[in-house]
């Protein structure tokens, strides 16, 4: 910040604006089942629900996720990454503490994965 403010003070007839980009909730996949292993296969077009009870211990069909405000900020058509866009997810339906998604392409997902809303 102290660098672009030097130098704007060269061209002081033209603005200069800074913006910060503010980190928002880490959001994180959660553990699977120890049947499962550490990674599981999804496939395009399958429905895979999202649980806010982060004890719960997942599979191919529902996965946990760290964010318990989930349901209620996010709405069907919205569209969820996870694993630095590796797997895009449509919402299909809100309930009081799941999800419903549609997997939009193919993907392996490990545990503890980032999540973007």
């Amino acid at each position: 910040v102290a660098k672009i403010r030097e130098a704007a003070k060269k061209t002081p007839e033209k603005p200069v604006a800074i913006m910060l980009d503010t980190k928002g909730p880490e959001i994180r996949t959660g553990f699977f089942r120890d049947d499962v292993g550490k990674s599981i296969e999804l496939k395009q077009g399958q429905d895979l629900k999202l649980v806010t009870d982060y004890s719960f211990k997942g599979d191919s069909t529902c996965i946990a996720l760290t964010y318990e405000k989930l349901p209620v900020s996010v709405k069907p058509g919205n569209i969820i990454l996870m694993a630095d866009g590796s797997l895009s997810l449509k919402v299909k339906e809100c309930g009081q503490d799941w999800v419903m998604t549609e997997v939009m392409n193919n993907c392996k997902l490990g545990e503890r994965k980032n999540c973007n809303l």
